[in-house]
């Protein structure tokens, strides 16, 4: 960018000069909604007094005279405290304090609301919206910038560069230079610069998005390539993800990205990395388009750097492009996160047909995950193993359970039974399901059910919508248990709707895959009672709980209050716990609905996560019977690790534990020990361990041995300190967690 521009952009957008102004500039489009934070006011107290009228002592608490807002310029009443109008976000119109929505836009409104008295009250409540009205929205501001850019390009003579972003090597690699092994020649040149395979064409965002148009290039980042293959087979979705969509000659481009669960306008220039004959070195589009390119640079740098897209799942790719709740089925008995030694076939079947009646976006993974593969074997049946193919259809006909998929690449199609060729198919069947495609030219093809169960790993599903509700809540995931910090939400539902939660954990791609930190996250909710102390209730649905990027569950809810927490464990009695509160993961919960419903953060409760735990493992563990009055509950497989709750049903006497896991490996503790010895009071139940696999890639194996006695004192006696009823101690950090709580 030029120095006229960037000065032009700090002026006009937040003060300062120079790549800073524009640094803050492009992190203002990103955030979309001008305050996603639960419990942040819109429109604080910013206000002047009127010409003559005598400013307040410092130590006065009321505002004797009238005066103006210093944001919308209303005269407010004397005695308010604030301002009685709340300001737009987006046109900063001045509404009035009973008004949900702008009278000039139609933005919602976000933030406080009004007290009788007419002052602004932090409610910490957020209403779910249309999620065509937020793009819509969003998208009008964002144009709004781009003209701006564009129009002052125009007047400087000079194409758009984005010193956020720069065309350098920070921007292609975490360490800012290339790895001493792979050295390419790149240079970053504009679309007309650039060698590519027609020159009869002109370059263009768009010629009708095609799976097959996208080509990857030396990046590893198939997950993504795969996720945007599954996309274009519903071109107005990929519409949706390029906010810019005509050729820009000045170079200014902006990509509507969900980076970790939140809604992100990206803006972007149009250099893009070549090698030294002028070839894209990245994934590029055929026939001249540039929408695949773009997109990748947008993700890249919402990320940091091109580097950062190596290595991923192509379930997080369409969260990312889409927004939408994802949900992956496992297809291998190893994959399944629950005590069953055989896939429920029917139950998956019927997962796959009811969405794809739904219309939902859906990806199969091949020979990945826990798969043992002979690239041979799959290779001759015509399948490419650890690779992405989109599922156009789901198919029960005279009697067969058939899958239609589509292979990106456009060719090397399955060659076994359903092929095009195979004798499998009756006159009937072919004029019924068409099997043309196949072979070298779509590289579509039929495939059985029982075939996908062999060579398939899982069916990634998008559930994209029209016409539900969203809103996004963000958060910290903190490594002890403070109340203050604890991710609970409070849900109110008016009427009967259907739900999608998901969990995702912020800025894990941010720093090299060796050091990131990706947690254990699972999300819970519960009913809730109708007025504090907030403790949940009945356990109404999870999700699993696993070392990745976002988790999710589905539920059916009734009117009524309910409890949502968030919760993480691998980063507990590790060097994240020592450091400042700014260090903690962030996380964002995303809420999908078929209904309006309303959200704010929980007052917190010094015992709400032990309840939670122990909610979650009476419910779902495993319950083995000790002596007389005492009950153990465990949840290990599909649960990350372990997790041990003791029950005392005595009313007078007391039951030691002593809980061994010390031939584990790859875990981390709660308790920051893997022996442990505690005194359950009685009449009380307790959290005794949580064990948490450190990393979602390595291996990690878990034993433990529980031993249990009763007593009529309260100490450990011979299994610790004199006086002691906890070993280790359970100190301020853990005590939300561990410590007993009443039956």
């Amino acid at each position: 960018m030029s120095a006229a521009l960037a000065r032009f952009v700090a002026s006009r957008a937040v003060g300062g000069s120079g790549s800073d102004g524009l640094n803050r500039f492009s992190s203002h489009l990103a955030g979309g909604r001008s305050d996603p934070v639960v419990g942040r006011q819109t429109l604080d107290a910013d206000f002047q007094y009127l010409p003559g009228q005598p400013m307040p002592s410092a130590e006065s608490t009321s505002v004797p005279a009238s005066w103006r807002c210093a944001r919308c310029t209303y005269i407010n009443a004397p005695g308010s405290l604030r301002c009685a109008l709340w300001a737009c976000p987006t046109c900063t119109y001045g509404n009035a304090a009973d008004d949900s929505r702008c009278g000039m836009c139609g933005a919602p409104r976000v933030g406080g609301t009004r007290s009788d008295g007419g002052a602004a009250v932090l409610a910490n409540r957020s209403e779910s919206e249309l999620e065509s009205d937020l793009r819509i929205w969003e998208e009008q501001g964002a144009r709004q910038t781009w003209k701006r850019i564009v129009d002052f390009c125009v007047q400087d003579g000079e194409p758009f560069v984005d010193d956020s972003f720069p065309p350098a090597a920070r921007s292609l690699y975490y360490s800012g230079a290339a790895p001493a092994e792979q050295r390419p020649t790149v240079q970053w040149l504009r679309p007309r610069q650039i060698q590519a395979d027609s020159s009869t064409s002109r370059w263009t965002v768009f010629r009708r998005p095609q799976p097959s148009h996208i080509q990857q290039g030396i990046l590893g980042n198939c997950w993504l390539l795969s996720a945007l293959a599954v996309l274009a087979e519903r071109e107005e979705l990929v519409q949706n993800v390029m906010v810019t969509k005509e050729f820009c000659e000045q170079g200014v481009y902006q990509v509507r990205l969900c980076k970790d669960g939140q809604w992100q306008t990206v803006l972007i220039d149009d250099l893009l990395p070549c090698d030294a004959k002028g070839r894209l070195v990245y994934s590029q589009t055929k026939h001249r388009q540039l929408w695949v390119p773009l997109i990748e640079k947008a993700v890249a740098k919402v990320h940091g750097c091109y580097e950062a897209l190596v290595s991923g799942r192509a379930i997080e790719g369409l969260a990312t492009l889409t927004g939408a709740p994802c949900d992956s089925i496992p297809l291998q008995v190893s994959s399944v996160p629950s005590e069953a030694e055989e896939l429920d076939r029917e139950l998956i079947w019927a997962q796959l047909l009811s969405s794809r009646a739904a219309g939902f976006l859906m990806g199969a993974s091949c020979g990945g995950g826990n798969m043992k593969v002979v690239d041979a074997e799959f290779k001759k049946m015509g399948l490419r193993p650890r690779h992405a193919y989109s599922v156009l259809d789901v198919r029960e006909a005279a009697g067969y359970r058939l899958l239609r998929l589509r292979n990106p690449w456009g060719h090397y199609s399955w060659r076994g039974q359903w092929s095009e060729g195979s004798d499998a198919w009756t006159p009937e069947l072919r004029a019924q399901l068409s099997p043309g495609g196949g072979g070298d030219g779509g590289g579509v093809f039929w495939i059985s059910y029982d075939d996908l169960l062999t060579y398939f790993d899982c069916i990634d599903i998008c559930k994209v919508r029209r016409d539900w509700h969203e809103v996004r809540l963000t958060g910290l995931l903190p490594p002890l248990s403070s109340p203050r910090h604890l991710g609970a939400y409070l849900l109110t539902v008016t009427e009967p709707t259907e739900l999608e939660l998901t969990l995702f954990q912020q800025g894990q791609r941010n720093s090299e895959k060796a050091v990131r930190l990706q947690l254990d996250l699972c999300v819970a909710v519960f009913n809730a009672p109708d007025r504090p102390p907030f403790c949940p209730g009945k356990l109404v649905q999870h999700s699993r709980r696993q070392v990745r990027g976002f988790v999710g569950c589905h539920a059916m809810l009734e009117p009524g209050n309910y409890l949502v927490v968030c919760v993480a464990f691998n980063h507990w009695q590790t060097a994240v716990a020592d450091g400042a509160e700014q260090r903690y993961p962030g996380h964002v919960l995303s809420l999908h609905s078929g209904r309006h419903l309303s959200v704010q953060r929980a007052p917190p409760e010094s015992h709400l996560l032990a309840d939670t735990v122990i909610q979650l493992t009476l419910t779902r563990g495993q319950r083995h019977e000790g002596r007389e009055g005492m009950t153990a509950y465990y949840l290990t497989k599909g649960w990350a690790g372990l997790v041990v709750v003791v029950e005392n049903r005595h009313s007078d006497r007391y039951i030691q534990v002593a809980c061994d896991c010390s031939e584990s490996y790859n875990v981390v503790s709660t308790r920051a020990q893997l022996r442990t010895a505690d005194a359950v009071p009685p009449l009380h139940r307790q959290v005794i361990i949580v064990l948490t696999q450190l990393e979602g890639s390595g291996g990690f194996s878990i034993t433990h041995r529980l031993t249990h006695r009763v007593s009529f004192s309260g100490g450990l006696a011979d299994w610790g300190p004199a006086g002691a009823a906890h070993q280790p101690p359970i100190g301020s950090d853990v005590a939300g967690l561990h410590s007993p709580r009443p039956i």
